[in-house]
C-alpha cells in the first residue's frame, strides 16, 4: 500500500549533505592564505558557505512543489536561457579568456550552467508529447537535436569548450535513452565520425594545444601540459592516506591552477590520499545510484526522463572532471559538481536534486495530484 504522507528520500540526502561537508573542509583548504583571505579564510569558502544555504532552501523548495509544473515551464526557460547566453556572448564578463559571467550586480552568473537544466527539461517534455514506441526514425529527432544544437554552438563560441561538450553528452544520453532505431544510431555514428576532423578546425588554439598536451604533458610541461602534470603530481603524493589536512602543497604553494574549480579534487587526493579519495567516489555513487533508482521507478514518463538527465549529467561532470585530475581525459574546465567553488552550479545542482526527490515524493502519494 501506498503512503499517504510523502516522505523524502534519505538514501538521496545523506550523501548529499555529506558531500557538501567534505566540500567545504576541502575548499576551506584550497582557498586558504588567498588574496582579502582574513585569519586564513578566503571570502570565497564564505561565498560558497552562502550558496549551499541558499541552494539548501531551494532544494527543499521545489522537492515540495510538483515536479510535473517544470514541463508547462520548460520552452519558456528555455528561450529565456538562450537569450542570457545571447546577452552574455555581447555583454558578459570575461575571465580566463572566456566571456561566460553575466553580472546581476551582486553577483556574477554562469548562463551555461542554466542551458544544462533547460536543455534537460525541454527534451524530457518533448519525449513525454511525442512518445514513439519501438525506437524513434530519424524525422521525429530533428526537432531535439535542433534544441542540443543552439545552445551548444552558442557556449561554444563563448568559448567554453568543456560545457558545450557536457551540453552535447547530455542531449545525445537522453535521446539514446528514449530509443532510436538502429539505422538512425549508425547514421549519427558515421556523421559523428565525419564531422570530428572538422571540430579541429573550429577549435581555439588553447583547446588545441590542451588536447595535445593530454597527448605529451611533457613536451610543454611549463605551458600547455603544466596543468595536467601538476594535478597528477597532486594525486600521486598523497598515496593510501594523503599528507594530512591543510597540509597540501601543491595548493598551498600555488603550483596547482585552479585548485579551488577545476582540480578540487587534486587538493582533496592530496591531502586525504586514496581512502580519502575513494570516500568522495562512494559519496558520488551512492547519489547517483539512487537517482537512476528514483529515475526507473517514477510514475510517469516527463518524471523518468527528467530524473534520468539530472543523475546523467551529475554523472558526467563528476567522471571527466575526476578524468582530467588524475590524467586520463584532457583537461576541458569541467568543475566536479558540489565541490568546486561557483554559485551558478551549486544553486543548479541543488534545485536539481530537489526536483529528483519531489519525483521520489511523488511515487509515494497516496492519491494522483
Amino acid at each position: 500500500m501506498k503512503r499517504s504522507t510523502p516522505l523524502l528520500d534519505y538514501n538521496l540526502l545523506l550523501p548529499i549533505f555529506l558531500l557538501i561537508a567534505v566540500s567545504l573542509l576541502n575548499l576551506y583548504s584550497a582557498t586558504m592564505g588567498m588574496q582579502g583571505s582574513k585569519q586564513g579564510i578566503s571570502p570565497l569558502f564564505y561565498k560558497q558557505l552562502i550558496w549551499f544555504g541558499i541552494g539548501t532552501i531551494a532544494m527543499f523548495l521545489f522537492a515540495y512543489l510538483d515536479y510535473r509544473m517544470w514541463k508547462k515551464l520548460s520552452f519558456v526557460l528555455y528561450a529565456v536561457t538562450i537569450l542570457l547566453i545571447l546577452v552574455t556572448i555581447v555583454k558578459g564578463r570575461t575571465a580566463y579568456g572566456a566571456q561566460r559571467w553575466l553580472s546581476l550586480g551582486f553577483f556574477s552568473f554562469q548562463p551555461s550552467e542554466l542551458a544544462k537544466f533547460s536543455l534537460l527539461l525541454v527534451l524530457s517534455t518533448y519525449f513525454d508529447e511525442h512518445w514513439v514506441e519501438n525506437g524513434y526514425p530519424l524525422t521525429p529527432l530533428i526537432l531535439p537535436i535542433l534544441y542540443i544544437l543552439v545552445p551548444f554552438v552558442l557556449i561554444l563560441k563563448q568559448p567554453d569548450l568543456g560545457t558545450a561538450i557536457i551540453i552535447l553528452l547530455i542531449g545525445a544520453s537522453v535521446i539514446l535513452f528514449a530509443g532510436v532505431k538502429l539505422r538512425t544510431f549508425l547514421l549519427f555514428l558515421v556523421v559523428f565520425i565525419t564531422i570530428m576532423p572538422l571540430g579541429w578546425h573550429f577549435m581555439k588554439g588553447y583547446q588545441k594545444t590542451r588536447l595535445l598536451a593530454f597527448v605529451d604533458p611533457y613536451k610543454d610541461p611549463l605551458g600547455s601540459g603544466y596543468h595536467l602534470l601538476q594535478s597528477r603530481i597532486a594525486v600521486g603524493s598523497g598515496k593510501l592516506f594523503g599528507v594530512g589536512y591543510l597540509k597540501g602543497t601543491q595548493s598551498h604553494l600555488n603550483f596547482l591552477p585552479e585548485s579551488h574549480t577545476d582540480f578540487i579534487f587534486s587538493v582533496l587526493a592530496e591531502e586525504w590520499g586514496f581512502v580519502g579519495s575513494l570516500v568522495v567516489i562512494a559519496l558520488f555513487a551512492f547519489i547517483l545510484f539512487e537517482g537512476f533508482h528514483i529515475s526507473r521507478y517514477a510514475k510517469d514518463r516527463f518524471g523518468v526522463m527528467l530524473a534520468f538527465g539530472i543523475t546523467l549529467s551529475i554523472f558526467l561532470q563528476f567522471f571527466i572532471n575526476i578524468g582530467m585530475s588524475t590524467g586520463i581525459l584532457p583537461v576541458v574546465g569541467i568543475t566536479l559538481p558540489f565541490m568546486s567553488y561557483g554559485g551558478s552550479s551549486i544553486l543548479i545542482f541543488m534545485v536539481e536534486i530537489g526536483i529528483l526527490l519531489s519525483i521520489y515524493i511523488r511515487k509515494f502519494r497516496f492519491e494522483e495530484a
